[in-house]
């Protein structure tokens, strides 16, 4: 009996400490609204749910990016329907026209919030808000998509905001992130942190000016589309933002510049930088047997190349000619024009492309994507920023000596060259 005792007490302490070493998971509900359709958006925030996913949470996304092949734990909504067509990609002339200052610029952002924010209207979000199955989260994205933070005021849930790019003007308000102009250029300007000082006062004027906009003209507009959409009144939105609880950065302070955070603003840059993966045959024989090297020339997915004035894809094509290196540039034409050391593709993957050792420079925009990729890999970058944070963002690699840039509006073959 006593034998028969003690191996139940022992029995007992080994059941004990077995389950004093599991490890209790509550997996939590996720809603994530980031309908917005630009591929290189796309790319940073995508990393991030399927992770979440993958540690047991249940996430559920809008976007207009499916995934191709079903994951555990992840719900796609396919938003890309009902987000205007234009909306995906746009011609350079386009962006200039439509954002040829910080005032042209935020009456842009207006324009694409606008075509975003139609997915409230549809009957899959009615459906989550009139689901039984409470979520936990609201995960949104900070560019053109604030009208879906009203989601978190009606579930009464908490707001986690995502910028793809560094901190924008108007979301500093809602966490409490300092924005002083005298150092801190905003998106909106194209200057780096060593501004002269009347660089300063135009910095301070125009993130008056960004603020003021936000608040009077952006989220009142906001509010009254909202309303209209669920048919009730609503607070306004500088209340509703107030409550997010995060704020994730696509910046690094080591590329970016040093700035002050609170602890609910986190940089993330480099989240959507994964394992390269084997190029496809053709690619890597071309990389394989370009002994001079090879430039890569890729300005995103927002622009297509080919929409790219013609007299200055014949000045890309007469210099590429006069060089020894192979160009794999990113076209999504034919072009008969172009010499016997350029490649065309419709689409590559410029990260897997930049990992080979014959790969000698990349041409780009300057979009943070791409640049922190190119950063990462140890590449040097020509820059041609477009728009938006890019002139900032080529500025922030200029000052670091990992690139040079070059004015798209007084581009010529001797500078490209």
């Amino acid at each position: 009996l006593q034998l028969s005792y003690n191996h139940t007490i022992i029995n007992m302490y080994i059941v004990a400490t077995l389950l004093l070493l599991v490890s209790v998971c509550d997996g939590a509900r996720i809603l994530a609204m980031v309908p917005f359709p630009t591929k290189s958006h796309w790319i940073v925030m995508e990393p991030l749910f399927q992770e979440l996913a993958s540690r047991g949470h249940q996430v559920t996304v809008f976007s207009s990016f499916p995934q191709k092949k079903p994951l555990p734990n992840y719900t796609d909504v396919d938003c890309s329907v009902t987000i205007p067509q234009n909306m995906n990609t746009f011609s350079i002339e386009m962006i200039k026209k439509a954002m040829p200052s910080p005032w042209g610029t935020t009456r842009f952002v207006n324009r694409l919030h606008e075509g975003s924010c139609k997915v409230l209207g549809e009957q899959k979000v009615k459906n989550v808000l009139n689901s039984k199955e409470r979520f936990d989260l609201l995960i949104t994205e900070l560019f053109a998509s604030d009208c879906f933070a009203y989601l978190a005021h009606k579930l009464k849930i908490p707001l986690i905001s995502f910028t793809t790019s560094t901190a924008m003007p108007w979301g500093s308000e809602r966490v409490g992130l300092p924005d002083n102009p005298s150092y801190i250029p905003n998106y909106l300007v194209n200057f780096s942190p060593e501004m002269t000082f009347w660089e300063r006062i135009y910095n301070t004027a125009v993130l008056i000016y960004a603020k003021y906009w936000h608040l009077h003209v952006y989220a009142k507009q906001t509010q009254t589309l909202v309303e209209n959409i669920f048919g009730e009144t609503l607070p306004p939105l500088h209340e509703v933002v107030g409550n997010t609880s995060l704020v994730l950065v696509n910046s690094y302070h080591a590329l970016a510049q040093s700035r002050p955070f609170p602890p609910n603003v986190i940089e993330i840059g480099g989240i959507h930088i994964k394992e390269s993966q084997p190029l496809t045959k053709d690619l890597k024989h071309i990389l394989d047997n370009s002994i001079n090297g090879v430039v890569v020339v890729s300005f995103g997915s927002l622009v297509r190349t080919c929409s790219l004035p013609k007299p200055l894809i014949k000045m890309f094509m007469n210099v590429f000619s006069k060089i020894p290196q192979t160009v794999i540039f990113k076209y999504e034409e034919d072009l008969p024009e172009a010499p016997s050391n350029v490649v065309l593709r419709n689409w590559f993957s410029q990260r897997d492309l930049m990992e080979h050792e014959n790969v000698v420079a990349v041409i780009g925009h300057g979009g943070l994507g791409s640049l922190t990729e190119t950063v990462y890999v140890g590449k040097p970058m020509i820059g041609i920023p477009f728009f938006a944070d890019q002139f900032g963002n080529i500025e922030n690699i200029v000052r670091r000596g990992a690139g040079i840039q070059l004015d798209y509006d007084d581009i010529s073959e001797e500078k490209i060259r």
